[in-house]
């Protein structure tokens, strides 16, 4: 099962946004650790509204009710694609060899590819992108242990249906605060995801890819090559 399946399957639900709900759980203390950030969360989420009650604080509402239909478009947008963390990192590794494509010129990075998880660099079998060495690395670490712990961590909680509300709203003060952060880190890769909805699903990915834009930011990695061996090693891909 693709971890994007594991997320959808989460969120089809009898309640439109009910990924934490576990039936038969009727204690609350029977709520996990992450359970209970994600309550935490949603309370002071719904604290930030009540600068909605205040005019001068209506820019500071405007933005909390913009995530709010955000987040509505990224679950939209997890229904049209067949792999949605396939298709984010994608976008990001594409990213990133376009900007670096010109510092690497002596083909070291076409036989990288051949090094990660088994994928060929055949640019006729790749229907996603013209760059199979981006694709290729997406797709594995998209299926990767890192990325699948990471989604099913932050979706896995148990709790009972009074808290349910709190939870939902938890989850969304996370994602929005997620892709905050990521407007500032990496504004070209934020508005990538943007474009195509789905900047408040990078939340659920953010531990794994957060720790690659860094050593990027840093100039950690001289050369592509050396920026795929390391997520290979790193992620064991």
């Amino acid at each position: 099962m693709l971890t994007s399946d594991y997320l959808r399957i989460k969120l089809q639900s009898d309640k439109q946004l009910s990924i934490y709900l576990q039936r038969g759980v009727n204690s609350f203390s029977q709520a996990t650790q992450q359970t209970l950030s994600d309550i935490s969360s949603g309370i002071e989420r719904a604290s930030w509204y009540s600068s909605c009650l205040i005019p001068r604080y209506g820019d500071i509402c405007s933005e909390l009710i913009t995530e709010e239909k955000r987040m509505a478009l990224s679950i939209a947008s997890l229904f049209k694609h067949d792999d949605v963390f396939l298709y984010m990192l994608l976008l990001y590794f594409e990213m990133i060899e376009k900007d670096r494509q010109e510092g690497n010129k002596n083909g070291s990075v076409q036989r990288a590819v051949k090094n990660i998880s088994g994928y060929t660099a055949n640019m006729a079998a790749n229907k996603f992108t013209r760059n199979t060495i981006a694709w290729s690395l997406s797709k594995a670490l998209s299926g990767s242990e890192a990325v699948s712990k990471v989604v099913a961590e932050r979706v896995a909680g148990k709790s009972p249906y009074v808290v349910l509300a709190l939870q939902v709203f938890g989850i969304e003060h996370k994602a929005a605060l997620a892709a905050r952060k990521l407007k500032i880190l990496e504004p070209e890769y934020y508005a990538l995801l943007y474009a195509a909805q789905l900047e408040m699903l990078y939340y659920f990915i953010e531990p794994v890819l957060e720790i690659i834009i860094q050593k990027v930011k840093t100039k950690f990695y001289e050369t592509l090559e050396d920026f795929y061996e390391d997520i290979g090693v790193t992620f064991n891909v």
